[in-house]
C-alpha cells in the first residue's frame, strides 16, 4: 500500500512537540482561540445559536465537554458541533486561503482537551498541528479554474473535517498508524462538494451549521481512529484519495511543502468585521472615512465601491433575506455599519433584515463597474497579498470622500496585537459571561501554556465562572 502522503501528515501530527513551536506560533494559536470564542459569544442570542444549544441539550449523553456560554456538558463531538456552529454564525472568525479552519480546530481541540484532561501546552500544540495539517491537505486538493468555469462548487466544507479530526487525534495521543486511520475515517465522514448555501439569491444559513457538522464529524472520525479498524491507511494518496471527492486535480507536493519549517497558521486572517471576507476591505475603508470626517447615515447620499465581487453586490431586497444573504452583501453590511458602527449580532437582527426603509437605504451603495472574481481574490490571498478596494462617499452637502485599503485589520500584514484581541474578546464575551469572568478568561487564554488542565478554563467559558453541569 502506497500511503506516503497520509503517513507524512500522520507522522507530523504525532511528532509535533510544544517545545519546538516558535513563540510567535504559540501566540498566534492563543489569538485564534480568543478570536474564535469571541465570535461564538457574539452569536449567543442569535436564533441559530440557541437552536444548536437546544439540540445538544435535548440529545444529552456523556458529560465530557462544555458548550461555551452554557452551563451544560455533552459528549465531546456534540460540544464541537455546537461550538463549531456558533463560531461561524456571524462569519466573524478566521480566514485562510481555503476556508475557516478555526471553526473546526478550536471547538474540536477545546472539547477534546477538556474531556481528556489535557494541559494548555497540549491544547496549543494540537491547534498548531491541526492548522498545519489541514492547510496542506486543503491546498493539495484545490481545483483548477476550468473546474469552476464548469459550474462546480468550491468544496471548502469537504476538507474542513481535517481541521477538527487531526487536533482531536493529537490530543488523544494517537500514534501515526492511528492517525492514518483517523484520516481515512475523516475522508468517509467528509461532506461532499456542497455549495447550495450560496445558490444565487437564495443563500442559506445551513452554511453555518455545516461548520458544526464538520467539527462534530472530525471528533467522531478521531474516535473511530482511536478504536482502530482494518485497512484504509491511505486516505490522502493515489487516484482515489481524498482529493477526488472534491476536485479535478491534486498537487501531492503540498502535503510536504514547508511542513515542520513554515507555519501556515501565521498566514491566518482574523476578521475585523462580522461579514464575508471579501466585504472586509469595503467596511474597513468606510470605517476610516466615517471616523475621520464624523459621517453619519443621514449625511450619505451615495457610496461607490471598486472593485466588487459580483455576487456580493446583488440587490439585497430580492434575496431571501436570511443572515447569510446579509453577511454576503456589500450594500447590506455597509448600510448596517452606517446605522450602527459598533459591529455585533445586532447588525443581522430580523427586524433590520426585513425592514423596507433599510432596503431602500442599501440602494445608495453601488459599484463602479469594475468586477473581480472571488477565485482571483483567493489567488491574491494565497500569494500573501489581498485585494485593494476603494470606497468613495458622496455627502448630502456635496463633498466626495475617499479611502483605499489593501490590508484590513487582522490580515497577516496588519495583525491584531494580543492586547487588541483581549479587548475584542472581552467586549463580545462580557454580555454572556459577565465582566469579571470575561476578563479572567481572556487573561488565562493569553497565558494558556501555564494551565495544567483546561477544566477551569472550560468552567469560565461555560458562564459567569460557575461550575459546569
Amino acid at each position: 500500500m502506497d500511503n506516503r502522503y497520509t503517513r507524512l501528515i500522520a507522522d507530523y501530527v504525532e511528532g509535533l512537540r510544544y517545545e519546538a513551536l516558535p513563540p510567535q506560533v504559540v501566540e498566534q494559536a492563543k489569538k485564534i482561540t480568543l478570536h474564535t470564542m469571541a465570535a461564538s459569544f457574539a452569536s449567543f442570542r442569535v436564533e441559530q445559536a440557541a437552536k444548536a444549544r437546544r439540540l445538544v441539550r435535548e440529545k444529552g449523553g456523556r458529560r465530557e465537554a462544555s458548550l461555551w456560554g452554557c452551563r451544560f456538558r455533552a459528549p465531546m463531538e456534540e460540544a464541537a458541533f455546537c461550538n463549531g456552529t456558533t463560531s461561524d454564525i456571524l462569519d466573524w472568525e478566521d480566514c485562510s486561503w481555503t476556508g475557516h479552519p478555526s471553526a473546526g480546530v478550536i471547538p474540536a481541540a477545546f472539547a477534546a482537551a477538556e474531556a481528556l484532561g489535557r494541559s494548555g501546552k497540549d491544547y496549543l500544540t494540537a491547534v498548531t498541528a491541526g492548522y498545519e495539517a489541514y492547510q496542506r491537505i486543503a491546498m493539495a486538493a484545490q481545483p483548477s479554474m476550468e473546474y469552476f468555469r464548469a459550474g462546480k462548487p468550491w468544496a471548502m466544507m469537504s476538507w474542513q473535517i481535517f481541521a477538527a479530526s487531526l487536533p482531536a487525534a493529537k490530543l488523544m495521543d494517537q500514534d501515526s498508524g492511528q492517525i492514518c486511520q483517523t484520516i481515512g475515517a475523516s475522508y468517509h465522514l467528509a461532506l461532499g462538494r456542497v455549495a447550495k448555501h450560496a445558490a444565487g439569491r437564495a443563500k442559506s444559513d445551513i452554511y453555518h451549521y455545516a461548520h458544526g457538522f464538520c467539527a462534530k464529524n472530525g471528533v467522531l472520525a478521531a474516535r473511530v481512529g482511536q478504536l482502530g479498524y482494518y485497512n484504509c491507511y491511505d486516505g490522502l494518496d493515489g487516484p482515489k484519495g481524498f482529493w477526488s471527492l472534491c476536485s479535478d486535480q491534486v498537487d501531492f507536493s503540498w502535503h510536504e511543502r514547508g511542513l515542520g519549517e513554515e507555519y501556515t497558521i501565521m498566514q491566518t486572517y482574523l476578521k475585523h468585521w462580522p461579514a464575508n471576507m471579501w466585504v472586509q476591505n469595503h467596511l474597513e475603508a468606510l470605517d476610516l472615512i466615517c471616523r475621520r470626517y464624523g459621517i453619519t447615515a443621514e449625511q450619505v447620499r451615495e457610496i461607490r465601491v471598486t472593485p466588487a465581487v459580483p455576487f456580493l453586490m446583488e440587490d439585497y431586497s430580492l434575496s431571501t433575506r436570511g443572515m447569510l444573504d446579509a453577511q454576503f452583501s456589500i450594500p447590506y453590511c455597509l448600510s448596517a455599519y452606517l446605522h450602527n458602527p459598533e459591529p455585533g449580532s445586532h447588525w443581522f437582527l430580523e427586524e433590520q433584515r426585513e425592514d423596507e426603509a433599510f432596503f431602500r437605504y442599501t440602494t445608495r451603495i453601488r459599484d463602479c463597474g469594475e468586477r473581480v472574481g472571488s477565485y482571483d481574490n483567493f489567488m491574491l490571498f494565497k500569494a500573501g497579498s489581498f485585494p485593494t478596494v476603494t470606497v468613495e462617499l458622496d455627502t448630502e452637502d456635496g463633498r466626495t470622500l475617499s479611502e483605499t485599503v489593501q490590508y484590513p485589520k487582522g490580515h497577516p500584514r496588519n495583525r491584531f496585537s494580543m492586547e487588541e484581541e483581549i479587548r475584542h474578546f472581552v467586549r463580545l464575551a462580557e454580555p454572556v459571561l459577565g465582566a469579571r469572568a470575561a476578563e479572567e478568561l481572556a487573561a488565562r487564554v493569553a497565558e494558556l501554556e501555564q494551565e495544567p488542565r483546561l477544566d477551569e478554563i472550560a468552567a469560565l467559558a461555560a458562564g459567569k465562572g460557575g461550575k459546569v453541569s
